[in-house]
């Protein structure tokens, strides 16, 4: 053999993969000669396990002795010739390991590189060129072979972690394109992809091809094509053409247009409307997290300019620019909901909306026009609905915690301003015709407030500011009964007290808390519960003293009693309060804005507060204020703000300290506030005292209409008379960001919330209560099932009558055809246990948390059909069921799995092809037996 070109090239993988063969054969050192192109780029000498190894070309005989004479001046000496074995003399061959020109099989270095003993049959197709690129690819340690045998699967998940950073196990669609997401690794890719063997690349993407799955052939076309960056990028283009929604319609020139603009730039290959939508599902579901990286919507949203798709754009639930578009349509739908008694089409365009990844909707991050557009369709929903006149003083302030306060909420979330002009019109529009209705509710309300509010009444039914303590606080103190039933034997000490922390919210009205609770539950689930006592017919709401400042209001609040005074005053009254009640025996429990604020080594609570809350036996009540609304009313724009847990300075380290010592939560303001709106300027009557109430001893002693002049021993101003501010824009003094003192429902209901962390203890006679937002705050839930599709596997498993006592018999014939029955089956497996889990109060509890668009029979038919399909169905078939359209199946889904994957374990998932279900786990998170 003359021709070097026709035997392989050697390079350092290889020779060293053959030593350490030989070495594991237990040969010391020694000559070998390898059958291969006389050519070596590697180093000349080099060490293995400790050993030198010297290579040699030889492309003739006489330089295979010369190489010979070096034998003793290493441990190995390697001779790469392209000599036939029949041309070496008997006095070469005897110097060689075994006596005989060796091949370069890189079949033995490479199951030895992943120590293994043997390999499966079709290892990388048998093609010598890959095997001897993996030695060329990998060296060092790697994971060793499970079994002691090289499988595809093992060598490149090695391979492909170690190389380009995609790690084991995640050979799924989704987690493929949330890996071509990371920059880093497809740059990783690309070097791989130009350095290697031809041989070994087209192996990879056979067995990733394989992996992938039904999808896995669309996938690696495209990452052939464009390479795994585009695959994310290029597919959310794809996604505007797999979804033929009838929301987002396009001429059809337009969708064959970018169609074949988007076939050209993948070479010219064609995909099916199958593989469009699913690499389109893909590559949304990848980016529908809060972690996409920006470059991948950025390139996306250039193919979509470059491929023409712009009039498509609206589909796409991820896309940035998709959101305008959206918005628009659901500004047009409102406006013309405005005037006419239909809101299905804004209800449908606002799910549009909500549905954008970049809504954000009810959360503090949601854009302006997201805040606005949803503040505007409640208000509407609102407009349409009675607006009521109630009887008393109780069922006002009642009607105001349980409706009007969240109408307040939806004002002031729509005054924060569209940048959508068209949405803007359209939102001022519903507003003022709300506000109108609000102002005249204001009116009334201080006319009864006048009547009732001046004088306790003998009636328990109304809840005032000074017997919160009594009413809510205490009760919430009973200690846990004993084995004995409570009773203690003599010399016993009496049970310790159940812990409370009273956190007071100087300022913050019934808006405002509706706010912070809805985030709380939402940040802090499942570890905090809203809850009341089993009698209580609402949410808890107290009277404020008159006038509802802080001197009066908060006073009176921690004294137990109608009191004034400021932070001394509050601090010998609750101490008295505490120590008339048993609660109190030692140490400071009253913390105002000063103590709350000494914070010292980084701790996120001062060590006096922290101290007292930990100290539940010696101070089972412990209170502390906040001043956060109060200054924002002096100093900033509340209007603007989604208040939260975080918008206090210490609420959330009072949470996680309470709940670390098991406290219970009462949640409790002093007074309200109305926000400035700069609608007009102060007005000047009487002396100016405060900015929402002027005394009835000033020359100007007439209340006028925008005004209510109440008397009686709880207005505590001078006399126990007061002329006090009813419409929100009234005010005497400055202008601020917002006031209190006045007449207004805002002012003068206190929200009252108790939260418990973990389990509710029994013996306190508390419930979990839903959620407490009106009706009308969300779209009304679909109360229609879908038409069922034909099934064609296996039946739905429903609750049958019970059967004759032949029945089992006549079914039971060998040859009967028609749809199977279960009447063969043990009793036991008659048991419904989907109908049990959506009996359970866990379900019950998340149903209501999270109200999802489907009826409980509709969802029980989903799961039923899951597990009679072995667990997973197509998410096509999930969006029949369900009664939704195909591209919303992905969104319908993690609604559900809000409400089913419970305390963190995942029982319902989308892979964004299937919808898969953990029936046995998801069974034993709800209590429901085998």
């Amino acid at each position: 053999m003359t021709a070097a070109s026709a035997l392989p090239d050697a390079d350092i993988a290889t020779v060293r993969g053959q030593i350490v063969g030989l070495q594991a054969k237990n040969y010391p050192n020694g000559v070998l000669a390898i059958s291969a192109s006389p050519v070596w780029s590697g180093p000349e000498q080099f060490d293995v396990d400790g050993q030198t190894v010297r290579v040699r070309v030889a492309p003739s005989v006489l330089a295979i002795r010369d190489a010979l004479t070096e034998r003793h001046s290493a441990d190995w000496i390697v001779i790469l010739t392209d000599r036939e074995a029949a041309e070496l003399p008997a006095g070469i061959l005897e110097h060689l390991i075994a006596g005989r020109l060796s091949n370069l099989d890189p079949w033995p270095a490479l199951r030895g590189l992943f120590r293994a003993a043997r390999q499966e049959f079709h290892l990388l197709s048998l093609s010598n060129d890959a095997a001897r690129a993996v030695l060329r690819d990998l060296d060092g340690t790697l994971p060793p072979a499970p079994r002691g045998v090289l499988t595809n699967d093992h060598l490149f998940a090695s391979l492909s972690a170690r190389n380009f950073a995609l790690s084991t196990g995640e050979y799924t669609p989704h987690n493929i394109a949330l890996w071509s997401m990371d920059a880093a690794a497809t740059a990783r890719f690309d070097i791989w992809q130009q350095s290697t063997e031809p041989a070994l690349l087209e192996q990879f993407y056979t067995w990733i091809e394989n992996r992938l799955g039904p999808l896995g052939p669309t996938l690696v076309a495209i990452w052939r094509a464009k390479g795994p960056g585009d695959l994310v990028p290029l597919g959310l283009v794809a996604a505007l053409l797999g979804d033929s929604s009838a929301s987002f319609p396009a001429p059809r020139d337009i969708t064959v247009k970018v169609r074949t603009l988007l076939e050209v730039e993948l070479g010219g290959r064609t995909l099916t409307e199958q593989q469009l939508t699913a690499w389109g599902n893909a590559a949304t579901l990848a980016v529908s997290g809060t972690n996409a990286p920006d470059d991948v919507l950025r390139r996306a949203e250039n193919a979509v300019r470059r491929l023409h798709a712009e009039p498509l754009v609206a589909r796409s639930d991820v896309l940035p620019m998709a959101l305008a578009p959206r918005l628009s349509q659901f500004a047009s739908a409102l406006a013309a909901a405005v005037d006419s008694e239909s809101l299905d089409a804004a209800d449908n365009a606002w799910a549009d909306v909500v549905a954008h990844r970049a809504a954000y909707a009810g959360t503090p991050d949601a854009p302006r026009n997201v805040q606005v557009g949803a503040a505007a369709l409640r208000l509407l929903r609102r407009r349409g609905l009675d607006w009521a006149t109630p009887g008393g003083l109780t069922d006002w302030v009642a009607y105001y915690r349980q409706d009007l306060s969240w109408v307040d909420d939806a004002v002031n979330d729509a005054f924060v301003g569209a940048d959508d002009s068209d949405l803007a019109r359209v939102a001022n529009r519903i507003v003022t015709v709300v506000r109108a209705r609000r102002a005249k509710a204001d009116r009334l309300f201080a006319g009864q407030l006048r009547i009732e509010g001046g004088h306790r009444s003998t009636s328990t039914d109304l809840l005032y500011i000074e017997d919160v303590l009594d009413r809510i606080v205490k009760p919430l103190t009973v200690p846990v009964s004993g084995p004995t039933g409570g009773l203690r034997g003599i010399g016993q000490e009496a049970p310790d007290a159940s812990p409370v922390l009273l956190v007071i919210a100087d300022g913050m009205s019934a808006a405002v808390s509706n706010e912070v609770v809805v985030d709380a539950l939402r940040r802090h689930r499942p570890q905090w519960q809203e809850c009341r006592f089993a009698d209580a017919d609402g949410p808890y709401a107290a009277l404020a003293a008159l006038p509802t400042t802080t001197r009066f209001s908060r006073c009176s609040l921690l004294t137990g009693a109608l009191a004034e005074g400021g932070q001394d005053r509050e601090r010998t009254g609750f101490s008295n309060w505490l120590q008339h009640n048993g609660l109190y025996k030692r140490g400071p429990v009253l913390f105002h804005k000063g103590e709350m604020d000494l914070i010292v080594r980084n701790h996120s609570l001062a060590d006096n507060v922290r101290t007292a809350i930990d100290d539940t036996a010696g101070r089972p009540v412990v209170a502390c204020v906040l001043n956060d609304i109060d200054d924002a009313l002096d100093r900033s724009d509340p209007i603007g703000t989604t208040w939260g847990t975080t918008s206090f300075k210490h609420l959330d380290s009072l949470l996680k300290a309470a709940a670390a010592v098991g406290r219970t939560v009462v949640l409790v303001s002093d007074h309200g506030h109305v926000v400035e709106r700069r609608e007009q300027p102060s007005v000047q009557r009487g002396q100016q005292v405060s900015a929402r109430y002027r005394t009835a001893e000033d020359a100007d002693q007439e209340a006028r209409e925008d005004e209510v002049h109440v008397t009686g021993n709880r207005v505590l101003s001078g006399n126990h008379r007061a002329i006090l501010a009813v419409d929100e824009q009234l005010r005497y003094t400055g202008m601020k960001a917002g006031y209190h003192g006045g007449a207004a429902p805002a002012e003068v209901v206190i929200p009252v919330t108790i939260l418990v962390n973990g389990s509710v203890p029994q013996h306190l006679g508390l419930e979990v209560v839903p959620p407490q937002q009106p009706a009308w705050w969300e779209a009304e839930r679909l109360i229609t099932e879908p038409t069922p599709a034909p099934v064609t596997s296996k039946p739905v498993k429903r609750p049958k009558p019970a059967a004759s006592p032949n029945s089992a018999a006549h079914t039971d014939g060998l040859f009967e055809v028609g749809t199977p029955t279960r009447a063969t089956k043990p009793a036991p497996a008659e048991r419904d246990r989907v109908a049990e889990l959506l009996g359970s109060e866990l379900f019950k509890q998340q149903y209501q948390l999270f109200r999802p668009k489907f009826t409980k029979a509709t969802i029980g038919g989903l799961l039923q059909e899951l597990i009679d399909s072995n667990n997973r169905m197509p998410s096509s078939r999930a969006a029949e069921v369900l009664g939704v359209k195909a591209t919303r199946a992905r969104a319908a889904i993690a609604v559900l799995a809000q409400v089913l994957n419970t305390d963190g374990v995942v029982v319902l998932s989308d892979t964004g092809i299937e919808v898969e279900l953990e029936s046995g786990l998801m069974f034993e998170q709800y209590g429901v037996a085998p």
